[in-house]
């Protein structure tokens, strides 16, 4: 065997080869791009369930078993992710919501909603992977009430 011979065997297992690699390589980034996903994901869980500890958030004009003491106003959040991700941008939403609450001296969000995106003449709007939710922050009484169904 020649080494043109050689050359030209070389030259063919390349050419097999690259179209392997560039899958493997393709195939890679995209797990890398998944582990990263779902590290986002957990620290978008982890970041709630802190806050959770804070401040609720109910959907019910009160929270069960405490008495409201003050009504703070009404606040809102906007919360985006990609296509798909809607229960992201809902987690997004919910974290820039009780944080505003938070700020204005909140221990609680009550009323949580979603909102209807609308433009100036009240046309509903809907943006792709946009969650929007509205409440009402209160401050919350020290005491509890007793739940009359125990």
């Amino acid at each position: 065997m020649g080494p043109d011979t050689i050359l030209g065997h070389l030259g063919a297992a390349v050419l097999i080869a690259i179209p392997f690699l560039l899958v493997y390589a393709l195939a890679f980034r995209e797990i890398r791009r998944r582990r990263q996903r779902r590290a986002a994901i957990d620290a978008l869980g982890n970041e709630l369930n802190d806050l959770r500890k804070e401040i609720a958030a109910v959907s019910t004009p009160e929270v069960p078993g405490r008495k409201t003491a003050e009504d703070l106003g009404p606040v809102a959040a906007e919360g985006s992710a990609g296509a798909g991700f809607l229960g992201v941008a809902e987690k997004r939403a919910l974290i820039a919501l009780m944080r505003r609450a938070r700020s204005l001296g909140a221990d609680a969000v009550v009323e949580v909603r979603h909102e209807r995106p609308t433009d100036a003449t009240g046309n509903v709007r809907w943006k792709p992977g946009v969650v929007r939710l509205s409440g009402r922050a209160v401050k919350l009484s020290p005491e509890r009430h007793a739940d009359p169904s125990l």
